[in-house]
Order: structure tokens, then C-alpha cells, then sequence
């Protein structure tokens, strides 16, 4: 398949579902659609940064390549802020669900109960990332290895 068709044909699969959802559901189904998203963007976040600041600041992996001393602390802080951020705004979420006029207060703590283990869950699977200790490559950085992929893309 063309380099261009396929581009056309994956961002049209991506944005066909927003775009029904706002058309069906008006301005504020696409507000909705926004919200959820974002949040789900928030939740993931943490995921990718970790690993790519820890990838990065990492000399086994990069070798001289690697981010700078001064480099990796801003960086670090930063993704600190933004993780801290996100896990703020995730949790203001969380107690706004379970602290609303309409919920019941055995729905309240029902709610509370069965999210809090999920939350607790995420708090150190992200720890983990952060703390887990590098595991040594058995390549010299500074070789280059062709990947599949980049022999793939000379072909086109």
C-alpha cells in the first residue's frame, strides 16, 4: 500500500469514532469526548515519560548520546510537575465523582471502594517505572544495528 493511502486510511479509522460521536451527540457529546479523553491521555502520560526520560538520561543505552547531567535534572523536574499534575487532576476527578449531590453515600463509598485499589495499583506500577534498576546492555552502544524496519523503509 502507498505511503499516502495508508496515511489517509489510518487517520480516517482514528478520527471516524470522534467524529460520529459529535455529530450524533451535538456540542456538548464532543465537550464529553474531550474530557474522557484528556483524562485518559492524563492517566497515560506517566507510561511513556518515565521510560523515555530513563531511556535518555541512560549512558548503557545511549552512550554518548546521552542527556547531559544539567539536561536529565530540568528534565526530570518537568516530567516530576507533570506527573504530579496529572495525579492531582486524577484524583480531584475521583473525589468529584464520589462527592456529588447525586450519589448516595453507600454509593459514594461502594464507588470508593472498588477505584481505590486501581488507584493504589497505579500509584506503584508508576513507582516501579520510576525506581526499577537498569538492566546492562550486551551491545556497545556506539554500534549501529540496521533494524528490520529501517530496511523495510529503504525499500520504498
Amino acid at each position: 500500500m502507498k505511503l499516502w493511502l495508508r496515511n489517509l486510511v489510518t487517520r480516517c479509522i482514528a478520527i471516524a469514532p470522534s467524529l460520529i460521536a459529535c455529530i450524533i451527540g451535538g456540542p456538548s457529546a464532543a465537550a464529553k469526548l474531550i474530557i474522557i479523553a484528556s483524562m485518559i491521555l492524563s492517566f497515560e502520560l506517566p507510561f511513556a515519560l518515565v521510560p523515555l526520560l530513563k531511556f535518555t538520561s541512560s549512558e548503557a543505552k545511549m552512550g554518548v548520546q546521552k542527556n547531559s547531567i544539567m539536561v536529565s535534572l530540568v528534565l526530570w523536574f518537568l516530567g516530576a510537575c507533570s506527573i504530579g499534575i496529572n495525579l492531582y487532576f486524577l484524583g480531584s476527578t475521583f473525589l468529584g465523582w464520589i462527592t456529588r449531590d447525586h450519589m448516595s453515600k453507600a454509593a459514594a463509598i461502594i464507588t470508593c471502594i472498588v477505584i481505590s485499589p486501581f488507584i493504589i495499583l497505579y500509584i506503584l506500577i508508576l513507582l516501579y517505572l520510576i525506581f526499577k534498576p537498569e538492566i546492562p546492555n550486551t551491545d556497545s552502544p556506539d554500534e549501529f544495528h540496521e533494524s528490520e524496519f529501517e530496511r523495510e523503509m529503504e525499500d520504498i
